[in-house]
């Protein structure tokens, strides 16, 4: 089973703590280690003001998952732009970056964190002059520059990647995840998806040697009551659909310059957004039941394309977009939550065996257990009911939230939303 996991806003609280538990992640995306708070001046740490984050990760340690660390925001000292706190770091401080990245890996590769995973930046493949100076995103982009900064970007990885495998060689080193907002191989206006270019960029200048794992970002929109955006998201749409076709254009580009690396998806959810007014303002119910569909259409697909590691972003809170997993009432979940969690209890240590891909207007795959018998996850590709022919052996029928549903008489069964169908040997 792929690593599985969500990204919480507040994981020193005990109820975020239970609910985590509960979900059965085995991956949590920790954001971020500020190295402008900890490094103001050269040299000189200040790793007090981390102490926050000490309890977070020992916690989040405690619970038994994976943690991926990042890092982001050069001080004063090491910027290549000065005053832009997300921008590039300048060449002549790779040093630098690489001898706090040593100090950091050190502390917290280490018992009682245990912190294996280290993403570099968040959403690089950004201009400085489309967001604010102090950004969350990483603004490593250059507009200016036909790989849109990619290459210096991979610069920094030549100097840095070594002295993390030198700290901990089980680190994993993660690019910052890429936005990648549209396929600048298909696009009509190839001039506005210049930004997706960022990631060859990093190949071409020998960036895949100095990586374990590929990491992006994709998140479709809610629009029209409807998932229909994952797959006919206008800047992905000739790739499959806003994750698929990220896939699909990283591992075409990866091959391109013989590289061949495991992909994380460090953030995904169905969003609401603000410019959709007639279902986001505020979302209804037929919304928060779409995004536990999309929890089981977008972890198991992931799983069946290969993807290493999901993150669900955010877990707890209203979330960006309302795209959290649990939501702002910690004591009533939203129904997310609970997909996540069935999913995760239903195919922990099952084997994935294959598509299942001989029933009309369904979307399904096989999932072997260790005792023999099989589960079919599935769902209706268009989200319209299909009637579909059980075969024989079916032994129960499971919604996404694993209620029991009912078998007829016969053998047919309407799919609408995910289903669990369980066979027997």
């Amino acid at each position: 089973m792929p690593l599985f996991g969500v990204e919480p806003r507040h994981p020193t609280d005990e109820r975020v703590l239970t609910l985590l538990s509960q979900s059965g992640a085995r991956l949590v995306r920790y954001g971020s280690v500020l190295w402008e708070a900890v490094e103001p001046q050269e040299g000189v740490y200040r790793w007090d003001t981390l102490a926050g984050m000490d309890a977070a990760l020992e916690s989040l340690s405690r619970q038994g998952v994976e943690i991926i660390l990042v890092v982001r925001s050069a001080p004063l000292w090491a910027q290549k732009r000065y005053g832009i706190v997300c921008g590039p770091i300048a060449q002549e401080k790779f040093a630098a970056f690489a001898d706090f990245m040593t100090q950091l890996v050190k502390r917290y590769s280490a018992p009682p964190y245990n912190v294996r995973y280290w993403e570099l930046g968040n959403e690089p493949d950004v201009d400085p002059s489309l967001v604010r100076a102090d950004s969350s995103l990483g603004c490593w982009g250059d507009k200016d520059d036909p790989y849109y900064g990619g290459g210096y970007y991979a610069e920094m990885l030549k100097v840095v990647y070594p002295a993390i495998k030198a700290a901990d060689p089980r680190a994993q080193v993660l690019n910052g995840g890429l936005l990648l907002d549209c396929d600048p191989t298909n696009s009509s206006e190839s001039a506005e998806c210049h930004a997706a270019t960022f990631f060859e960029g990093m190949m071409r200048n020998g960036g895949g040697d100095y990586l374990d794992i590929v990491n992006f970002h994709g998140y479709p929109p809610f629009v029209k009551n409807s998932l229909l955006m994952d797959a006919h998201h206008p800047g992905w749409v000739a790739r499959g659909g806003v994750v698929v076709g990220k896939i699909d254009y990283l591992r075409e580009v990866m091959g391109r310059y013989g590289v061949d690396k495991p992909l994380f998806l460090t953030e995904t959810s169905l969003l609401c957004p603000e410019w959709n007014k007639q279902d986001c303002t505020p979302p209804q119910d037929v919304f928060y039941q779409k995004q536990a569909d999309y929890v089981v259409r977008r972890f198991v697909e992931n799983w069946a394309l290969g993807i290493a590691g999901t993150i669900w972003y955010d877990f707890e809170g209203q979330g960006w977009r309302y795209a959290s997993m649990v939501g702002g009432d910690l004591d009533n979940p939203a129904p997310a939550f609970y997909a996540f969690q069935y999913l995760n209890r239903k195919l922990s240590g099952m084997l994935l065996t294959g598509a299942v891909d001989t029933l009309p207007g369904v979307q399904g795959y096989t999932f072997l257990s260790p005792q023999g018998g099989k589960t079919w996850v599935l769902w209706s590709i268009d989200e319209s009911p299909q009637t579909t022919v059980l075969p024989p052996g079916v032994t129960a029928v499971y919604d996404r939230y694993g209620q029991e549903i009912p078998l007829a008489t016969g053998p047919e069964l309407e799919i609408t939303s995910p289903v669990y169908v369980d066979i027997a040997p």
